[in-house]
């Protein structure tokens, strides 16, 4: 929930960017990228296991070229 003393996003379309309004972006970001990072882990560490997967399957004997 947004504090109630920032100013709304619009204003950052309008006028001059301030330092409240540098601040706040930090802040939001800070807070997805920390929202978001466990799941790229996880999604990558999915992707290495149907990579190695696929590969195995493909280099095993009797294996369709």
């Amino acid at each position: 929930m947004p504090d109630h003393q920032e100013r709304p996003p619009v204003a950052l379309a309008h006028g001059a960017t301030q330092s409240g309004d540098i601040e706040r972006v930090r802040r939001d970001v800070d807070a997805a990228e920390e929202c978001v990072a466990p799941h790229d882990r996880t999604s990558a560490a999915r992707r290495r296991r149907a990579r190695r997967r696929r590969e195995a399957a493909r280099d095993a004997p009797g294996a369709q070229p």
